[in-house]
């Protein structure tokens, strides 16, 4: 590993034969549509020739390399692919390279609470982050400018929440990466996607398997169809055909207006899932480990295990072999071809070739950070300003913490952090979380005020409770009822009152 880390700069991890039709690569004519972060199964293997290369062998090795080591070859080519910002004639202030982006939370929560599809679509954040971000080159949001006093909070670009006063200290940078990823995965009423862009996949719907909190890409209702009823002529093809057919499937498949928008909207969730791994901001995004996480580091997979993860109930009635090909092909080829789009938009951002040195979980780790929240890790991270380990409200507050389930965890770290999940080891903490001392006098009827956090700066200001059980009461109600980020200003009315007006 010693070796590796002063080699791998050197060695290609794609090499030219691979996408040569004179040499032979795996896709026969040049590089595919299917390659861009897509795996090629055990079947598609053998259809085509694979030369010998230092890259294939490379890869073969991702399970010997230390992922640390592998983790700081990749920071390293993303500081070396980050776009240059000039600093600003004030330290404390943000060049004007880094471009504002003006998102109305106030408005997309009343929308997203609404039945109406069109206007959540419309008013989301992601639908507003990708509204002012049209026309953004991929260098846009390569940029990874660190302003003083911002907690050393790596940023491409400034967020301006309207009606909320506040400054962007590097607070509403991250929560606008946390409320796109909720706002995603959200469901209404009937148990379908709000917005289109990923739906619960059908161990999720069905609540059986293992992976029942998993989401797929989303497909048309034509599409959908389409793959619940396969057509009679598919059974007309051969094998061979039929094999030529999915190895090209993006480009055979036919397009409408509804696969277009789709697709738009998955690509530009790459790029939102590439700038918050640039920036070391995990991600919320329960996307499945066959489908995703190893197709983009081309490991080898078993389609029957791939469907049982997203799908165990058709993985078990379909009963002869060439029903379950058919069936799986149809799944997995329309899951393959937005996952193309979703790479697109990825790839504009991080250096997707690199990614074959991990395997899936690894990259998993990465991008989505721990889904729990290990309060352990939390307290060896933690500072103290007017309390000590030992002081009894504090001791409160750890065992408060330890009795949580998993969903208040996480509305705890969005409100002291704005994200909702932890880095995976100390290290790749940016800034400590602090425990301030809140000094603020009880009321006359004995009330003691609820605790407030900082989200720019990763701090909780907590009050001296006399009581674990207050504690625990006041704790859950902030946590749970917090609608917008503490000011830092007073808002004038013009700017008020475009964030509360009416859809």
């Amino acid at each position: 590993n010693r070796r590796a880390r002063f080699g791998l700069p050197w060695l290609p991890l794609r090499s030219a034969q691979e996408s040569s039709a004179i040499l032979g690569g795996l896709s026969g004519y040049g590089t595919s549509l299917e390659r861009a972060g897509r795996t090629w199964d055990v079947k598609s293997q053998s259809l085509w020739v694979q030369a010998p290369s230092i890259s294939s062998r490379l890869r073969n090795c991702r399970e010997i390399l230390f992922t640390s080591t592998k983790r700081s070859f990749l920071d390293s080519v993303m500081d070396a692919t980050t776009t240059p910002t000039p600093l600003s004639h004030d330290e404390y202030e943000l060049p004007r390279e880094v471009r504002t982006v003006r998102v109305n939370r106030l408005k997309a929560h009343r929308a997203m609470a609404s039945d109406d599809t069109g206007t959540k679509k419309k008013h989301s954040v992601i639908s507003q982050l990708q509204r002012e971000m049209r026309g953004w080159s991929g260098a846009t949001l390569r940029r990874g400018f660190v302003a003083k006093g911002h907690g050393g909070q790596k940023r491409a670009f400034k967020v301006k929440l309207v009606g909320e006063g506040v400054n962007d200290y590097s607070g509403p940078y991250r929560e606008v990466f946390t409320d796109a990823m909720h706002e995603v995965t959200d469901l209404d009423p009937s148990g379908n996607s709000s917005l289109g862009v990923l739906e619960p996949s059908a161990n999720n719907q069905a609540g059986v398997g293992e992976g029942r909190d998993l989401f797929v890409f989303a497909l048309p209702p034509n599409e959908s169809m389409m793959i619940n009823h396969p057509e009679k002529e598919q059974y007309v093809l051969s094998s061979e055909e039929r094999d030529l057919l999915n190895s090209f499937s993006s480009i055979t498949h036919k397009k409408d207006e509804n696969s277009r928008e789709i697709e738009e909207a998955i690509s530009y969730l790459g790029k939102l899932v590439g700038t918050a791994c640039r920036h070391g901001i995990p991600v919320d995004l329960p996307l499945p480990l066959g489908v995703v996480w190893k197709r983009l580091t081309e490991e080898s997979i078993d389609v029957a295990d791939i469907l049982k993860e997203i799908d165990i109930l058709a993985s078990r009635t379909v009963q002869d072999e060439e029903s379950f090909s058919i069936r799986s092909d149809n799944v997995l080829a329309s899951q393959r071809r937005l996952l193309n789009s979703f790479v697109e938009g990825m790839s504009s951002v991080l250096p997707v070739e690199l990614l074959s040195m991990f395997t899936g979980e690894q990259l998993r780790g990465i991008i989505c950070g721990n889904p729990e929240i290990d309060v352990e890790l939390l307290r060896r991270v933690v500072e103290y300003e007017g309390y000590n380990e030992c002081d009894m409200v504090v001791i409160y507050f750890w065992e408060v913490l330890r009795e949580m389930t998993t969903l208040e965890r996480k509305q705890f770290l969005q409100f002291v952090w704005a994200r909702n999940r932890l880095p995976l080891k100390e290290s790749d903490f940016d800034a400590p979380f602090k425990i301030q001392k809140d000094t603020k006098t009880v009321d006359k009827d004995g009330d003691y005020p609820l605790p407030s956090a900082s989200t720019c700066f990763f701090s909780l200001t907590l009050p001296e409770y006399p009581e674990k059980e207050m504690l625990k009461q006041k704790l859950l109600f902030a946590i749970e009822n917090v609608t917008t980020m503490e000011s830092d200003y007073v808002t004038n009315d013009v700017e008020v009152s475009e964030g509360w007006r009416g859809l």
